[in-house]
């Protein structure tokens, strides 16, 4: 294509033009110019990236070098705890995600190797050459989406409605955010995956030739080993140009007719799985293993729909307005193109009661609702057809329209910048606070108080303002009833006490005890978006703890997951041989996924030991009125 070619392509001139904001954008963004390429294989990106240095540097695929993440943690300063991979019960560890990006980056991954080799950076799989090789890989997959997503919206509209729907797709929706702030993110480098199956789609429809077929079906299968809540991308393609009996008919004789061709798309989506297969059989001598069984799960009798489209903590609607307008059209699409109609709202469905059932529903610390952004290539074609009507519309209609388009386009982009600036917090949005802030450029730490309270993502926490909270004690055991649901009265010592008549046994033999359910509802008042919780005791052993394993648990558990879980362990509390000894310790509760859970408190005991309980507290702290 000439230069006169290129500049008379208002589409192809719109999309080097948002691939230079992006890149632009990319390398002004705060974060690269306070510590470029240091922090970007963290939180659940050292999870989908951690299998490439265990198995090529490392050389150990089943991760049972505990020292190598000790080190790599401390050494880089890596955030929060290590739940990246987990023990399976043969002992070896798994990452918690399936290895599709691992897949992706391979070759980005090598190139930052060869580099810390020849240049005297450690090879360690951390060090800059490898996060920077990582980070342009990543940056590189979904630059080249932009240029599908052109290609994919000239399948139906013209070069002017495609510019016009690129811009606002790209700019006016937390897209924006996932190309240079979050890149590492799943979400932006799968929407570049969406237009290259979308596109293939539509091309096989049209001319059945084995390449469409063989390309859709191994970025699907790729797609879905890197986030396997893309199986339901698998909806288009099937149900493309079905809209009625009759289109279903033909679509069923078109596949007949072309099984072969379907044989083909199934072994391409296939091959991508083998490398995981492998992993699987090495790691757990099973070719088939459920990796997510570590992560938050889903609430699908209990979808979080409204907190999902209009909470100010994170929602789709909120942070990502313009958004609406996109979902308008896809229920009015059956207007325009009612062949493709069907499969574009079941997708859309089907998407969005899944990603609303996900019980860590506010995504994290992200901006806005970042799930979704994959599928906004799906939404982007009715969204076309949306402003292809509009075009059509009286001036007064279009200008009324832009001019909200526009409007929330800047809006997206400050909102944006806020969040880069830390204005906008990752996890603390409240109401309140987005009022005081809204389109402020600064804030003050008085502003900061109507934040949520800051919760630390740390093993340890620390309860040092207790001035500022009112405290009412919830459970007071002396073990002086026999009638209780939290112990067995055969425990019960009557010769050993602390506190008047009698003490708590834990046997050997007694591994769990003392269970004591406390209700979020009763912990955190409606009004409130926190407390802590003060677990005390005396305890009587004649070991030393040291020599033992045991410990005062809190847990939140959700379904098969534990939101929170911290264990305190006997050991780092003061012992006197020959005497009680006193424990204490504070937890904060987290922000819940669903508010009829309850707090799990209990004593973990794992030791040949006997150990006496007496005095067990649970106290609450509420903050006071302001």
């Amino acid at each position: 294509m000439t230069l006169m070619n290129i500049i008379k392509s208002k589409s192809l001139v719109t999309t080097i033009s948002l691939v230079i904001i992006i890149i632009t954008s990319f390398v002004v963004n705060p974060r690269q110019q306070k510590d470029c390429f240091k922090h970007e294989l963290e939180w659940d990106v050292f999870s989908y990236y951690m299998y490439l240095p265990y198995t090529f540097i490392y050389k150990d695929v089943r991760m049972q070098k505990k020292e190598v993440v000790e080190n790599i943690f401390q050494k880089y300063n890596i955030q929060g705890t290590y739940y990246q991979a987990y023990q399976i019960e043969n002992g070896n560890y798994t990452p918690n995600y399936t290895l599709g990006f691992a897949i992706l980056w391979s070759p980005f991954f090598a190139i930052g190797h060869l580099w810390a080799t020849h240049s005297g950076y450690d090879t360690d799989g951390w060090s800059f050459p490898y996060q920077c090789s990582i980070a342009i890989g990543a940056l590189i997959y979904l630059l080249i989406g932009l240029f599908f997503f052109r290609r994919l919206l000239l399948h139906f509209f013209n070069e002017t409605v495609t510019s016009i729907v690129m811009i606002i797709m790209v700019l006016g929706t937390n897209y924006f955010h996932e190309t240079f702030n979050d890149y590492l993110q799943p979400h932006a480098m799968l929407f570049t995956g969406y237009c290259i199956v979308l596109n293939y789609t539509i091309e096989w429809h049209k001319q059945q030739k084995i390449k469409y077929i063989a390309i859709a079906g191994f970025v699907m299968g790729l797609m879905i080993l890197a986030r396997p809540s893309e199986l339901l991308i698998i909806i288009i393609p099937f149900f493309w140009n079905v809209y009625n009996y009759e289109s279903l008919k033909l679509k069923i004789n078109l596949l007949l007719s072309n099984y072969k061709q379907i044989i083909i798309l199934i072994l391409c989506a296939f091959l991508p799985f083998i490398p995981q297969l492998i992993y699987w059989k090495i790691v757990t001598n099973s070719w088939i293993f459920f990796s997510y069984q570590h992560t938050e799960g889903f609430d699908f009798l209990k979808p979080h729909i409204i907190n999902v489209l209009f909470s100010f903590k994170k929602s789709w609607f909120i942070y990502t307005p313009i958004i609406i307008f996109p979902i308008i059209a896809v229920f009015r699409l059956y207007k325009n193109n009612i062949q493709i109609y069907f499969s574009i709202l079941v997708f859309f469905l089907a998407n969005f009661y899944l990603l609303s059932s996900w019980a860590a529903w506010w995504n994290g610390g992200s901006f806005g609702m970042r799930y979704f952004v994959e599928s906004y290539a799906v939404l982007s074609i009715p969204f076309g057809y949306l402003i292809n009507d509009i075009l059509k519309k009286k001036i007064l209609v279009r200008l009324t329209f832009f001019s909200i388009i526009v409007l929330l386009i800047g809006l997206n982009i400050f909102q944006i910048w806020q969040y880069c600036v830390g204005i906008i917090p990752e996890y603390s949005m409240t109401y309140p606070y987005y009022k005081r802030i809204f389109l402020k450029t600064k804030v003050t730490e008085e502003d900061r108080k109507l934040m949520e309270v800051t919760r630390s993502v740390e093993a340890t926490e620390f309860f040092t303002n207790i001035d500022e909270y009112e405290k009412r004690e919830v459970l007071y055991l002396n073990f002086s009833s026999k009638k209780s649901t939290i112990y067995k009265y055969k425990n019960v010592d009557l010769k050993k006490y602390h506190s008047f008549p009698n003490s708590y046994l834990l046997k050997p033999k007694d591994e769990f005890g003392l269970k004591y359910l406390l209700p979020y509802k009763l912990a955190v008042p409606n009004e409130k978006d926190h407390a802590w919780i003060r677990v005390s005791l005396n305890y009587y052993s004649e070991e030393d703890p040291k020599n033992f394993e045991s410990n005062v648990v809190i847990s939140m558990p959700h379904n098969n997951y534990n939101l929170k879980y911290r264990a305190f362990n006997f050991s780092t509390f003061e012992w006197k041989k020959g005497d009680w000894n006193h424990i204490e310790f504070d937890y904060m509760t987290p922000f819940p996924y669903d508010e009829d859970d309850y707090f799990d408190i209990y004593i973990w005991h794992r030791g040949a030991n006997n150990l006496w309980i007496d005095d067990y507290k649970v106290e609450l702290f509420n903050k006071k009125p302001n």
